[in-house]
C-alpha cells in the first residue's frame, strides 16, 4: 500500500510540474480566477448535461433560467422572468420576461420564442435529451407575445420551481444559434445570456470564460474564469499550495493539514449527492436477486467510509439524505452477515461463488472503495476484477449496462423527484438497467402531488421498491470540501458547496 501511494505521489508531482508551466503562462493576476475541476466537460449544452459536478457551475456562468437559486441558498428568486402566475389547477404557468436581455456573441435579444424552444427541444422524443424526465409533465409552451409565454402542463408539477426551472433543464439557449449549429456543435460553442461567455475550450486542458460585456444583470467582478481539469487530488493539492490555482479540492486524508495552512481557507459542506455500489440487473450474474442480496450482506460499508472517506462522511441508509422531503428514517441498515450471504449464494445457484467485474472511474475514493469491496466479497467466494476507466468511458459503459457491478455517485438537488428520476424505466442515466413499474408510477404521482406529507410518503414507498429489488448498496451522501487562496473572496457558496463564480472576486 505504501509503495502504491509513493508511485501515485511521483506521478502527481510529474503531472503537477507540467500543469504549473501551463498555469504560469496563462496567469493574469486579479483579472483571472483559476478553478480546478476533477475532470473535463463533455458538453456545455444544458439540455444534454452529463455531470452536475463537472458541468453545472460552468453552465451557470453561461446561461440564465426563468428563475434561479439565490446565491448561498436554495431560495427561488426571479432571473429572466420578472414575474409569473400559476392557474388555480396548477396546469398553466404564465411568465413575463425581462426586456432587452441580449444573447452572447451578437445573437440578438432573448424572447419568448427562445424559452419555448429551450424547453420543447428537451421533451421532443426524437432529441433523446437526458433531461426529458425533468420536463415529463410539460405538454407544450404557448408564446403569447414577445415577452410573455405560458407553460401548459399535463398536470400539477411539484418540482417545477424546486429543481426543474432553477437548474440546467430550465436554462435558456439561443434558438437561432442551436438551429444554425446543430445540438452537438452547440455543446462546444454555447450561446446564452449569462454573465460569462465562452472564450476557448481546449480538451483536457481548460475551459476559459470571459465576462460578457452586454450582460443584463450585475457585472461579474473577475474578467476571466479558467476551469482546469485536474484528475488527481495530489496534483490539485500541489497547485493549491504553490498558489497556481485559486480554488480547488483536497483529499479527505489531508484535510486537517490544509485547515492549518495560513495561506488557504477551507470550506466544508454536507454532500448533496449519493454514492452507491450498483448491480446491472438485466444480465447474469446479477439478474438474480439472491446474488445481489448476498453481496449486500457481505460488503462492509462502514469499512469503506473509513478507508475511502477517512471517517469524514456518514453512512447512507437510502438514496435521500436526512432533512430532504421523503427521507426514509426507518430504512433498514444492512450489517455484515457472511453466513447469510453464503446462504443466499446457495439459494441463487452459486454455492461456490462466481466471478464478477467491478467498474470504477479514475477517482481515489472510488478505487479505494473497490479494493475494500473486492476483499469483502472474496470472503464469500466472489472473485472481483476491478476495472478502471476514464470518466467519459465509464459513463458510457455504465449507461449501456456493460459491467456487472459499478461504483457511482450522482449529485442531486433539494427535490426528491430529481434525485430519484434517473432510475425510471428506460432513462438514459439508469446504470443498473432497472425497471420497476410500481416505482415508475410512484414517481409520476410524486411529481403531481402538492401536499407535502402525501408527497413524502410517495417517495418513501418508492425507496422501498429500490430496497426490495436491491440494485444498490448505499454508501454515503458524501462531504464537499472547497479550498481557496486567502486572497479570494469566495462570497456565497450554495449549501452543498456549489460555486457561484460570477459573485466572486479578490480581496
Amino acid at each position: 500500500m505504501k509503495t502504491r501511494k509513493k508511485i501515485r505521489l511521483i506521478l502527481a508531482l510529474a503531472t503537477a510540474s507540467l500543469l504549473l508551466i501551463s498555469f504560469s503562462v496563462s496567469a493574469v493576476g486579479k483579472d483571472e480566477l483559476k478553478i480546478a475541476t476533477w475532470e473535463d466537460i463533455n458538453t456545455m449544452d444544458p439540455g444534454w448535461m452529463t455531470s452536475v459536478e463537472r458541468e453545472l457551475t460552468i453552465m451557470n456562468c453561461l446561461y440564465n433560467g426563468l428563475v434561479k437559486y439565490k446565491e448561498g441558498s436554495w431560495e427561488i428568486v426571479p432571473d429572466l422572468a420578472e414575474s409569473w402566475k400559476m392557474s388555480p389547477d396548477g396546469k398553466e404557468v404564465t411568465f413575463h420576461l425581462r426586456k432587452g436581455v441580449k444573447f452572447q456573441k451578437g445573437y440578438g435579444e432573448m424572447t419568448a420564442e427562445d424559452v419555448k424552444f429551450s424547453f420543447e427541444r428537451i421533451i421532443d422524443p426524437a432529441a433523446k435529451s437526458p433531461e426529458k424526465g425533468n420536463w415529463a409533465q410539460l405538454d407544450h409552451v404557448i408564446v403569447i407575445d414577445k415577452y410573455t409565454l405560458k407553460l401548459v402542463l399535463k398536470g400539477p408539477m411539484a418540482q417545477l420551481f424546486t429543481s426543474t426551472l432553477p437548474l440546467n433543464a430550465g436554462m435558456i439557449v439561443c434558438k437561432k444559434a442551436v438551429e444554425e449549429m446543430g445540438q452537438k456543435k452547440f455543446g462546444f460553442d454555447p450561446i446564452g445570456t449569462g454573465p460569462y461567455e465562452l472564450a476557448k475550450w481546449e480538451p483536457k486542458k481548460s475551459v476559459k470564460l470571459v465576462a460578457f460585456k452586454n450582460y443584463w444583470g450585475k457585472k461579474p467582478k473577475v474578467k476571466q474564469l479558467t476551469f482546469m481539469p485536474i484528475v488527481e487530488d495530489a496534483t490539485c493539492e500541489i497547485a493549491l499550495k504553490t498558489g497556481e490555482i485559486d480554488i480547488g479540492r483536497v483529499s479527505l486524508d489531508n484535510l486537517k493539514a490544509f485547515e492549518k495552512d495560513p495561506k488557504l481557507n477551507v470550506y466544508t459542506k454536507p454532500g448533496l449527492k449519493y454514492w452507491w455500489l450498483g448491480f446491472t440487473v438485466n444480465k447474469p450474474p446479477f439478474d438474480d436477486l439472491k446474488l445481489r442480496q448476498a453481496v449486500r450482506y457481505a460488503v462492509d460499508v462502514d469499512k469503506i467510509l473509513i478507508a475511502a472517506f477517512y471517517g469524514s462522511a456518514t453512512r447512507a441508509k437510502n438514496i435521500l439524505p436526512p432533512g430532504m422531503l421523503g427521507y426514509w428514517k426507518d430504512a433498514p441498515v444492512y450489517k455484515v452477515d457472511l453466513e447469510k450471504a453464503k446462504q443466499l449464494l446457495k439459494e441463487g445457484g452459486k454455492p461456490n461463488g462466481f466471478k464478477s467485474d467491478l467498474l470504477v472511474w479514475t477517482d481515489d475514493k472510488a478505487k479505494v472503495a473497490a479494493e475494500v469491496i473486492k476483499a469483502d466479497l472474496a470472503k464469500i467466494g466472489v472473485d472481483v476484477d476491478i476495472q478502471v476507466k476514464e470518466v467519459g468511458a465509464f459513463n458510457e459503459a455504465t449507461n449501456k449496462g456493460e459491467s456487472n457491478m459499478y461504483i457511482q455517485f450522482f449529485a442531486t438537488t433539494i427535490d426528491p423527484g430529481y434525485a430519484m428520476s434517473w432510475f425510471e424505466t428506460g432513462n438514459t442515466w439508469n446504470p443498473s438497467q432497472w425497471s420497476n413499474k410500481t416505482y415508475d408510477e410512484l414517481l409520476k404521482k410524486g411529481m403531481a402531488e402538492s401536499d407535502f406529507e402525501k408527497r413524502a410518503q410517495i417517495y418513501i414507498d418508492a425507496q422501498k421498491e429500490i430496497d426490495k429489488d436491491c440494485w444498490a448498496v448505499w454508501i454515503t451522501h458524501g462531504v464537499q470540501v472547497i479550498v481557496a487562496q486567502k486572497k479570494v473572496d469566495i462570497n456565497e457558496l450554495y449549501p452543498n458547496g456549489l460555486l457561484a463564480p460570477w459573485s466572486m472576486g479578490f480581496k
